[in-house]
């Protein structure tokens, strides 16, 4: 069967489905396999290839986080572009070509022979097809799809990187451990090639392509639903972005969001190598990470059912208290307990990043969403693309993660004290700072 006719059978079998359910849901569930094998892989699996590179290229650990590091940066400076990629070429073109590249590129990883040839196939093809080809596209595609229901279809597709490194860092540890992590890269580009290229093909732009209209409700709709079937419900407030920019809730909104990340992704990075320190196994060390991931899934789901009825912010606040308390314990106890209650203390700090985006629409409203959560990631990315650094940088010169656990501690301190103050600033009250302020 030659490539277009199975492609025009894959959408055929799809399209006799939709009768049945939603077509959108369809999207999650492909834009929730795509995001399972990039993300699972390339964000929250990249730990398991951390100590077989450093060891393979004799570089240190600060090296080896600057991959990391860099990656996140660039994913904060090309989202702009990417964004108007995808709304000229549509979510599946972009879904292919990040796809292509991220799945190619790892398989050239396995060729390299030094690290500065590996860290520019890793950033400039890996990571860039990664950041265009994965989040951004299927994002754009569940939320043209859905308005009333975003919120589970989000949910859906978070939770779906948790699910796919709960099964792929098990296996890329036990190939790059038995076969070295060349083997590993080569596995990992396949897998992603094998899965993302097929999901992507039934993904459409948007309901009204294939004659259906966002939620699956019937074609009757108010007239500024019919204008534009993409908006969602208006709110009691909208702050444009001057005014947002001049509140003082919206910087500490950013601050908080960043801290929170500064240490969450740099632990993230690290998570085998800080459990290593402590006397774990590599191997064992990949399992805990199933068991983060899996308790992350959890706690994002839960904590998106909470957060609907409770308040965001001391949510926020109280769900980062875990892992401080834990780092603490690492530092201090050598307690067996603590290295198992770890990942389920950073499962239920990572469970709010939902709830960190959604804040930034209950504050500010709808109208300048994307405008101002991109602002936040100029602060955002630099925090992502510094942390990891850092702490590879004070593990090489102490042999020690201890002061990278106390630097985090304190800095999720300052996170958890930020969101607990936090208060929704009034569209009134805001205008009478701006009026105050210009």
């Amino acid at each position: 069967m030659s490539y277009s006719n199975f492609l025009h059978s894959l959408l055929r079998i799809f399209g006799s489905m939709k009768g049945r359910i939603f077509y959108g849901w369809w999207i999650v569930i492909l834009g929730s396999l795509i995001s399972a094998v990039g993300t699972g892989i390339l964000f929250y699996g990249f730990t398991v290839f951390f100590l077989p590179l450093k060891r393979d290229f004799a570089v240190s650990s600060a090296a080896i986080s600057l991959l990391y590091g860099a990656a996140r940066l660039e994913g904060g400076v090309e989202g702009p572009i990417v964004g108007h990629l995808i709304d000229r070429f549509g979510p599946r073109a972009m879904i292919f070509a990040g796809v292509s590249m991220a799945g190619v590129g790892l398989i050239l990883l396995a060729m390299t022979r030094s690290f500065w040839s590996f860290f520019f196939i890793y950033i400039f093809i890996v990571s860039l097809g990664y950041n265009a080809g994965f989040f951004h596209p299927v994002s754009t595609a569940v939320n043209n799809w859905f308005i009333r229901q975003r919120g589970v279809a989000f949910s859906c597709i978070s939770a779906s990187g948790n699910v796919g490194v709960m099964f792929v860092a098990p296996l890329l540890s036990y190939i790059i451990l038995n076969f070295g992590w060349r083997a590993g890269a080569v596995t990992a580009g396949l897998i992603i090639l094998v899965v993302g290229l097929p999901a992507a093909l039934p993904i459409h732009r948007s309901p009204e392509v294939v004659g259906l209209h966002p939620d699956g409700e019937p074609s009757h709709r108010t007239e500024l639903q019919k204008s534009d079937p993409i908006r969602p419900q208006a709110v009691d407030f909208d702050f444009t972005v001057k005014e947002a920019l001049k509140t003082v809730t919206y910087w500490m909104l950013m601050g908080a969001i960043s801290l929170r990340l500064f240490v969450t992704v740099a632990v993230n990075t690290h998570f085998i190598p800080i459990l290593v320190w402590r006397g774990v196994s590599e191997a064992t060390g990949a399992y805990l990470l199933s068991l983060f991931a899996f308790s992350t899934i959890l706690s994002m789901l839960g904590m998106g059912w909470v957060g609907d009825r409770w308040n965001k912010s001391l949510l926020c606040s109280l769900c980062i208290v875990p892992t401080i308390v834990t780092m603490v314990g690492l530092i201090f106890s050598r307690a067996a307990p603590i290295i198992y209650f770890f990942p389920i203390a950073l499962a239920i700090t990572m469970g709010i990043a939902p709830l960190n985006w959604a804040l930034i629409g209950d504050f500010f409203g709808r109208r300048a969403y994307a405008t101002l959560r991109g602002i936040m990631g100029i602060s955002y990315g630099t925090a992502t693309f510094v942390s990891p650094v850092y702490a590879g940088w004070v593990y090489d010169a102490t042999g020690s993660y201890k002061l990278v656990l106390i630097t985090f501690s304190i800095i999720l301190l300052l996170a958890a004290s930020s969101f607990a103050i936090l208060r929704p600033p009034s569209l009134a009250r805001a205008k009478r700072e701006i009026l105050r302020y210009s």
